[in-house]
């Protein structure tokens, strides 16, 4: 019987080692799920709150009757395409104003901004959640398009930045909730 190689031998009753595991490359990142992926199945506004749990649900509907409430302000659902999927829109005078969405079964408020708008927000007073919001923000400085998470102290950040627009585009802002 022939012994096996030098750098294999182990010493009597010693339990052999574990077999090493193989190098294996990290499992790709899941794509966000899209709460409403079909065109032709159209959501309606109080289901998008029903998706959420009660916390989450509740941030969502006080962005969404925030916005209800401003004057010339209506709300419509629209389609943003397969990787969006379905979310509510506000517009001011068919002008869009922002959108309230589900990300990965988390609610996000959508507003873009123009460079007037953008100097108008306080960004030193808002919460981590918005000024991580603001630098995450994507597009020019004359038109910043904020993803802002309603979760936490988000929500007010989301009201607070909707303010500043409204503002500068000549709506008042009502001052509740």
């Amino acid at each position: 019987m022939p012994s096996p190689p030098p750098d294999r031998k182990r010493k009597a009753g010693a339990k052999p080692s574990p077999p090493r595991a193989a190098h294996r490359p990290a499992p790709a990142a899941k794509p966000p799920q899209v709460a409403f992926p079909k065109k032709n199945q159209p959501p309606n506004a109080a289901a998008f709150a029903a998706r959420l749990p009660l916390a989450l649900g509740k941030r969502f509907e006080m962005a969404r009757s925030f916005l209800l409430r401003q004057k010339d302000v209506k709300e419509d659902v629209y389609f943003y395409g397969p990787k969006t999927g379905w979310a509510l829109r506000y517009l001011r005078a068919e002008q869009p104003l922002c959108a309230l969405l589900l990300h990965d079964d988390a609610p996000v408020g959508i507003v873009s901004l123009s460079a007037v708008a953008s100097a108008a927000v306080d960004w030193k007073a808002l919460s981590p959640i918005g000024q991580t919001a603001r630098k995450r923000a994507h597009g020019s400085p004359l038109l910043l398009w904020l993803d802002v998470p309603l979760a936490g102290a988000g929500a007010a950040d989301f009201k607070a930045i909707l303010r500043a627009k409204l503002a500068t585009l000549g709506t008042p802002a009502t001052t509740g909730s």
